[in-house]
């Protein structure tokens, strides 16, 4: 459970657990995880399809 402590306009401060502190902070980084796969699977798409040689030679230039 948590409770609001002090409320501004800008800012609210919030009194909690350190095991739910913990679990938002790991929400928030699977959060920022999905969004960079679903930005790169767009990126996937727009990119033309490649043959198995072309994607090998692909990998081998980096």
């Amino acid at each position: 459970m948590e409770a609001i402590i002090e409320r501004t306009p800008r800012r609210i401060t919030v009194s909690m657990s350190t095991r739910r502190w913990n679990r938002l902070l790991q929400l928030e980084q699977t959060y920022k995880l999905a969004r960079i796969i679903k930005r790169s699977m767009k990126q996937v798409e727009n990119e033309p399809s490649m043959t198995p040689e072309e994607a090998i030679e692909a990998l081998r230039a980096l």
